[in-house]
């Protein structure tokens, strides 16, 4: 056993990985006492488990926990580890959620003490992920406007400079207005933080105050938010699902969403946090079946989950929304979607996008037979079958599900658009899923609304959207 424990204290070891103490029924403390260079940690026994599980780490390390070994006993006496090294414990019961991590430093002739308890458990009142679904009835992108990125632009680049960069007036109340009066209950917010923020995620103070801005517009008219990062991933991002960016990236991504989280903390369950939009690897493939990418966008996940959980005010009970590898909808890539540790999930959300058929939503589609038309049983029928997987892992899962964006391109076709939309909309409420509509404010692409005046420029698609989930 001893010589187990050396060889793995004698690993390459690198950064901190960051703690989560978020725990719905199991351990909710552990401690360490040290004498020494000899630690013993030591737990509360939970009913229903026979066994635990120590495991351990350098506290400077990146790498994964190690397992010390399985015992029956509630106590561990780990010896002979380095003095002045600090190392974290964390307990694994056979039933139920493991500890929170404890953190000591023993030091050679010097007797130490260390515990460290769980979060608070989730709050009954602040609702689930499932019960906030089922409040969002129909959902709208307002996008193209805090997403707008573009090297172009000064560094120096004015809010409004950024807002508008994609050719969208900035925000209005009376837009915001005109969303909830039509009868939208949910509003998704992208946001690009890339050009924003330093090289450490430091982000402007006159950004984040916009952003925030309008996101208490939003909810002072009674609807849904979601924010997330956006184009910071994608075609153009810095967000990779690859080794070398999250290697390279995880600690600015990380110090953006300590910033968000802080600011937004003490909002109530009407605001959400979503990791990231649609991360794609480093040769941008949209279908990629490389395990090694869902691998890492499970890592960037993590990174937000503990700095989420972690951070204080209604951050451990807020909802939180998790995308597949890019925001795909293929079966394969939904059926491979991991959860992140302790990400609790009850308060999570998974998301994924659709534009199916592409030859009809988009236009000027290379690779597919474009058309204006939609509606035949076999449309109807990929449509059904998506929702069905979605449904189907996201319940295996435990997590509830929305599909993040769906639209179709203007080809003078409203009301093929409209009965499009309307199936799509009717078809997930039926299973307990939420579907926000992709609006670029590009009349040519798939606006519903004018963004100046709050006019509805497509009343027919809004019309079948709002009837389909009543």
């Amino acid at each position: 056993m001893k010589k187990i424990i050396c060889a793995i204290l004698s690993a390459v070891l690198l950064l901190t990985l960051i703690p989560s103490a978020v725990f719905a029924d199991g351990i909710a403390s552990v401690k360490a006492d040290s004498d020494g260079t000899t630690v013993t940690v030591s737990w509360e026994k939970i009913s229903g488990a026979k066994e635990y599980t120590v495991l351990y780490k350098r506290s400077d390390s990146s790498a994964d926990f190690k397992k010390l070994g399985t015992f029956k006993s509630s106590k561990l006496k780990v010896k002979k580890l380095a003095s002045g090294v600090s190392y974290d414990f964390k307990v694994r019961p056979d039933s139920g959620d493991e500890s929170p991590v404890v953190t000591i430093t023993p030091v050679t002739g010097k007797k130490n003490t260390a515990s460290a308890k769980a979060a608070e458990t989730p709050k009954a009142e602040f609702e689930t992920a499932s019960e906030a679904v089922k409040n969002f009835g129909a959902g709208i992108n307002i996008g193209n406007s805090f997403d707008s990125c573009g090297s172009w632009l000064p560094k120096n680049a004015t809010v409004k400079q950024f807002e508008e960069a994609w050719g969208n007036p900035q925000i209005t109340r009376a837009h915001i207005k005109a969303i909830k009066d039509a009868g939208f209950g949910a509003v998704r917010l992208p946001v690009t933080w890339n050009y924003v923020s330093d090289s450490s995620g430091n982000i402007r103070d006159d950004w984040m105050d916009r952003v925030q801005e309008v996101v208490d517009w939003i909810l002072d008219e009674d609807l849904y938010c979601i924010i997330n990062v956006h184009h910071d991933t994608g075609t153009d991002g810095w967000i990779h699902a690859s080794d070398s960016s999250y290697n390279k990236g995880k600690n600015r991504f990380k110090k953006i969403w300590e910033q968000v989280a802080e600011r937004f903390k003490d909002y109530d369950e009407k605001l959400l946090f979503e990791c990231m939009n649609e991360t794609l690897n480093d040769a941008n493939d949209w279908n990629s079946t490389n395990s090694n990418d869902y691998k890492v966008i499970k890592k960037w996940q993590q990174v937000f989950v503990d700095v989420v959980r972690n951070s204080g005010g209604n951050n451990a009970r807020r909802n939180i929304v998790l995308n597949t590898y890019a925001g795909s909808s293929n079966p394969g890539i939904i059926n491979s979607f991991e959860l992140p540790d302790n990400c609790v999930t009850e308060h999570t959300v998974l998301q994924v996008h659709n534009y199916d058929p592409q030859g009809f939503t988009w236009k000027n589609v290379g690779y597919d037979t474009e058309r204006s038309t939609w509606g035949t049983a076999q449309d109807k029928k990929n449509m059904e079958n998506f929702i069905n997987t979605l449904s189907a892992r996201a319940n295996k899962l435990g997590v509830a599900a929305i599909v993040g964006e769906f639209s179709s391109d203007n080809k003078n076709n409203e009301s093929e658009r409209a009965e499009h939309a309307e199936y799509m909309y009717k078809t997930a409420h039926a299973k307990n899923i939420a579907v926000f509509w992709w609006d670029n404010g590009d009349h040519n692409g798939c606006r519903i609304f004018d963004r100046k005046t709050g006019e509805q420029t497509m009343p027919k698609i809004i019309k079948a959207i709002i009837g389909a989930v009543k």
